[in-house]
């Protein structure tokens, strides 16, 4: 079955819960609202992309998108059409690899990536899960919405590569129609570093 990524905040991040632990720990922080931190300091965010800490992959369309990575999934197959390729993205993995909702950076709880597992609800009434393998939340309605996946990958440095796929004739809703396929080549170190942020970088494979 395909895992569907819920982005409710336009965009999606990747990362390893011990690297960004130890970069955080290096850089003596203690906020747990990362996004905004990432946001405000630009030499820290530009740290992070160098040490391969953290991926960001944002201004996306806030859907559904179908998320695979070469080697554990099944790639996408002739139902869909590949809109953008790009590489080299910086990413060190030493506990496995999250592919998340970027929204979970705005408060993050550490406990969530970490291989426990709890729920909890919220004062809005959402329940939340989460185990060592994904996060994920039940709506108002009773449907289950995921938010984040774990990748069992050996730990060491990588570079990273994306490809946006949208499929050739749509369907109806729940099918996502639009889904990202990820892949890493290991490398024996870092040899610069490449900015996602750039406006060169167009990831929303869902635009118009």
């Amino acid at each position: 079955m395909d895992k569907i990524l819920n982005t409710g905040s336009y965009g999606i991040c990747v990362f390893s819960l011990e690297v960004l632990q130890d970069f955080l720990k290096g850089k003596r922080i203690r906020s747990k609202k990362l996004l905004d931190k990432f946001q405000k300091d630009k030499e820290l965010y530009l740290d992070a992309q160098k040490e391969g800490v953290w991926i960001p992959f944002a201004e996306i369309n806030s859907i559904e998108y179908v998320i695979k990575l070469e080697g554990s999934d099944v790639p996408f197959d002739d139902a869909w059409e590949q809109r953008m390729e790009y590489d080299g993205f910086n990413i060190e993995i030493k506990d496995g690899l999250w592919i998340s909702d970027i929204g979970s950076f705005y408060t993050f709880n550490e406990n969530e990536y970490s291989g426990n597992e709890g729920t909890y609800e919220t004062p809005y009434g959402i329940i939340h899960f989460y185990s060592g393998t994904d996060k994920s939340y039940q709506t108002l309605d009773g449907k289950r919405l995921y938010s984040g996946f774990k990748y069992d990958v050996p730990s060491g440095k990588y570079l990273l590569s994306v490809k946006g796929y949208a499929r050739k004739q749509a369907l109806e809703r729940p099918n996502s129609n639009y889904g990202f396929f990820f892949s890493l080549v290991r490398v024996e170190a870092f040899d610069g570093f490449k900015n996602p942020r750039e406006e060169i970088y167009d990831f929303n494979v869902a635009k118009m």
